[in-house]
């Protein structure tokens, strides 16, 4: 067992939210007066990280609290329009077997995560970071590997986006690019201490490689 510790992103990464990301992004927009995403332009949103998107979308700093509780609170209203990934379920479940403790970080809500995850998934999660702040992941990651009793060189990060990356790097974590997520999957490509997963089946052998 290389990574007795994995902790998955929920957000693009094991749940298939983005539609109801952008509806929640257009919501906060309205109510906070900061720039609606451009669905005609998707496609350069998605080679771009969070702070160049918040910048973009012209969000003060100090609004991004507010902002996120908003679009978190939009988003457990509609959870159940949100499901996981085809074969997200079949790998979780193989991590579990091989004897992996399983984490997930994230700025949505527990109450919402575990509603998407189900009876059957939830038991299989032995650590939470839920609700962390937009750039707040390291604190919350931090946390969770220490209540693991985890270090860095045996702990692997799962994510889909530029600031996932970020915080595994700042904490000398191995990463997992997943190819079906928020980030266009090229971004990812040819990083040093990346490797990119092509579909949710691959997860156990990507994270887990033998």
């Amino acid at each position: 067992m290389n990574h007795p510790l994995v902790l998955f992103d929920f957000d693009g990464t094991l749940a298939d939210s983005f539609h109801l990301f952008l509806d929640a992004w257009t919501h906060a927009a309205q109510r906070h007066g900061f720039r609606a995403v451009d669905t005609t332009d998707l496609d350069r949103l998605r080679r771009m990280n969070a702070r160049d998107i918040v910048a973009e979308a012209r969000v003060p700093l100090w609004k991004l609290p507010a902002v996120v509780a908003t679009m978190r609170g939009y988003v457990r209203e509609r959870a159940d329009e949100v499901r996981l990934f085809d074969g997200v379920p079949e790998a979780l479940h193989v991590l579990k077997a091989e004897g992996v403790q399983i984490s997930i970080v994230t700025s949505n809500a527990r109450d919402t995560v575990e509603r998407v995850l189900g009876d059957d998934l939830r038991p299989l999660i032995d650590h939470w970071g839920c609700g962390a702040s937009l750039f707040g992941k390291a604190t919350k990651t931090r946390r969770v590997m220490k209540a693991a009793g985890a270090t860095a060189a045996r702990t692997v990060s799962v994510g889909d986006e530029l600031r996932d990356l970020e915080v595994a790097q700042a904490l000398g974590l191995e990463f997992v690019a997943v190819a079906w997520g928020y980030t266009a999957p090229d971004r990812f490509a040819g990083l040093p201490g990346v490797r990119l997963c092509a579909t949710p089946a691959d997860l156990p052998a990507v994270v887990l490689p033998t």
